[in-house]
C-alpha cells in the first residue's frame, strides 16, 4: 500500500444498524439475514473489481 493511500475500516454492526434504520423509515423492513447476505455479495464485488482491498495490520 502506498503512502497516499488512505486506509477506512467500517464497522460492520454500524453499517447495518443504518441500513436497517433507513429501511424502516422508507416503511420497508428485510431481514438482518438478507441484509447480510447482499453485504457480502456487495462486499465480493467490489474485492473482485479492485475497489475494495482486504486490510490486514
Amino acid at each position: 500500500m502506498s503512502k497516499q493511500e488512505e486506509v477506512q475500516i467500517i464497522d460492520f454492526e454500524e453499517l447495518l444498524r443504518s441500513i436497517e434504520s433507513r429501511l424502516a423509515s422508507a416503511g420497508m423492513y428485510v431481514q438482518r439475514e438478507a441484509i447480510i447476505t447482499i453485504l457480502q455479495a456487495e462486499e465480493a464485488f467490489l474485492l473482485e473489481k479492485g475497489v475494495l482491498q482486504e486490510y490486514s495490520e
